[in-house]
């Protein structure tokens, strides 16, 4: 997920929350300009399937959910029919002619992710960076698992947040994720930065880590990206928080049988 410059309209949103699920989120004013072919266009955060060592397809670098053939054949519906009020869910037809729905199946219960400290970063900076991270990953609770934090990493996880002080470029997070037509998506880790993509020797803002954070968990959870600036789900970080089209395109997204296939 690469910074952007802000969005300046004010979306309808539902609050996210830290602990009391109130806090929203306050988008930095850095006025940045994305790599592009020669358009302001944000930098497309893509995905590169490989084969895993289990044969499954999965992706290495995730931006967004692997597009991948499911093996078995998965159902195939007609945009029409399941396209209409459903957010974004649609919004890669355009570009790829089609959208394959990659979510999580045969799981109930609580998502817990391992949330450790940065290193290299000051108590303090440390403390922050993680509440943060926190906050995002705890937007999706309920949407549509509970989702449990844990600190201390003596719960057995799904998944862990890892921290590095760069990705490349203006990325300022990453999800790892795999697919199998047999047990659909699963996360194996979201990576978030701690430093300032425009000065190493800064640490990052932490309302931009709870934004990346709460974007990666989205691709965690099976979305692709929106085509609307004021979802947290639009390729640059240029929202205020959960947008209602957020929520409403996960709830559409589990609606549909994992590995369907939507056509125009």
């Amino acid at each position: 997920m690469p910074m952007s410059s802000p969005h300046h309209s004010a979306p309808r949103t539902r609050p996210l929350g830290v602990v009391t699920g109130t806090l929203a989120i306050v988008v930095l004013a850095w006025m940045l300009h994305p790599r592009s072919s020669g358009s302001d266009a944000p930098a497309p955060v893509g995905a590169t399937p490989t084969i895993c060592p289990s044969g499954e397809t999965c992706d290495t670098a995730v931006g967004t959910p692997s597009v991948v053939t499911p093996a078995s054949g998965g159902p195939i519906v007609h945009a029409r029919d399941v396209c209409p009020g459903t957010g974004y869910l649609c919004a890669g037809l355009a570009r790829d002619g089609h959208v394959l729905i990659h979510h999580w199946t045969d799981f109930s219960g609580t998502i817990v992710v391992h949330v450790p400290l940065p290193t290299g970063e000051s108590t303090t900076d440390a403390r922050s960076l993680r509440r943060a991270a926190e906050a995002g990953l705890r937007a999706w609770n309920g949407q549509p698992f509970p989702v449990l934090v844990d600190e201390g990493g003596t719960r057995p996880a799904n998944f862990s947040v890892t921290w590095v002080r760069s990705l490349g470029g203006k990325r300022i997070g990453l999800a790892h994720t795999q697919w199998s037509n047999v047990r659909g998506l699963r996360a194996i880790s979201i990576q978030l930065v701690t430093r300032d993509p425009l000065d190493p020797t800064r640490v990052l803002d932490p309302r931009q880590v709870q934004l990346a954070a709460a974007h990666e968990m989205g691709h965690a959870l099976g979305l692709s990206h929106s085509d609307s600036e004021r979802d947290v789900m639009y390729p640059s970080n240029t929202a205020t928080a959960l947008s209602a089209q957020d929520y409403r395109t996960m709830e559409a997204l589990y609606a549909l049988k994992d590995g369907t296939e939507i056509v125009r």
